[in-house]
């Protein structure tokens, strides 16, 4: 099912030192068995709070899988949020998705929120986990100090979000993992159904938020409705493409 672009909060609001991560006091297998694809972070006060979520590719390794994200908000209490089955992808992973419940948002100018967690993937009697190598993952938003709002584990490139301006400009963020500096980010995209379309490159931005990551951007200054696109990132010869799973990113204008 193709669904909607999601239009995050805006990373501007990262501005100061990322808060230390909890370590959840469990070894990493030493395997690709289980891998995070990317986590960030949704919702915003206007929807009463927040919550992480993400995408998280397995082996398919037999049927009966149960695939789980343990987590803590405040480094002493730990919850699990299964992960549900969402496709198998190209390379033959299957991706599960996850969302954890939401923490409601304070109600004062000032809010802080953190999720740091690990993945726990149980078949055929084995427990496979991912937890980042012994650090753990951590995502979390704040208006008044720096935020890691987004996370690329195997993922190596993604849309972050999207929106048009009151000129019918379409403009796109894309997060890629900064693992090589010569590489070519390009969109290509839709506004007929795929009947034509057009590539458009991305440029990297002169505001980098994170160490780990890249942010490129990108605009298409054609007026439409609707617009559908995918992202390509060359590097060295290897080509490698983002569109939400095979299912393309679609952004429908609201009015």
């Amino acid at each position: 099912m193709k669904k909607p672009v999601k239009l995050l909060m805006s990373i501007s609001l990262c501005m100061c030192m990322m808060m230390t991560l909890f370590s959840f006091n469990i070894h990493a297998a030493d395997n690709d068995n289980v891998q995070l694809y990317y986590a960030d972070i949704g919702g915003y006060y206007g929807d009463g709070g927040y919550w992480a979520t993400g995408k998280i590719a397995v082996k398919d390794l037999g049927e009966n899988k149960n695939v789980v994200v343990h987590y803590t908000t405040n480094g002493d209490t730990w919850f699990d949020v299964s992960a549900t089955y969402l496709k198998k992808s190209t390379d033959g992973y299957d991706i599960y998705t996850f969302k954890t419940p939401m923490v409601e948002w304070n109600g004062f100018y000032y809010y802080k929120y953190n999720w740091t967690f690990a993945i726990k993937y149980e078949v055929n009697g084995n427990t496979y986990w991912d937890n980042n190598n012994g650090q753990n993952y951590s995502v979390n938003i704040s208006n008044f100090e720096y935020c890691q709002n987004i996370v690329l584990g195997k993922c190596k490139l993604l849309s972050e979000s999207s929106y048009k301006d009151v000129n019918n400009i379409f403009h796109g963020n894309v997060m890629v993992k900064d693992y090589n500096p010569n590489k070519i980010v390009t969109v290509r995209y839709t506004t007929d159904s795929w009947k034509t379309y057009k590539d458009v490159r991305a440029y990297k931005s002169s505001y980098q938020p994170y160490s780990d990551m890249e942010l490129w951007t990108f605009d298409i200054n054609e007026d439409a409705v609707v617009y559908e696109y995918a992202i390509k990132c060359e590097i060295n010869g290897q080509t490698y493409w983002d569109n939400n799973f095979g299912d393309n990113y679609i952004y429908t204008h609201p009015f």
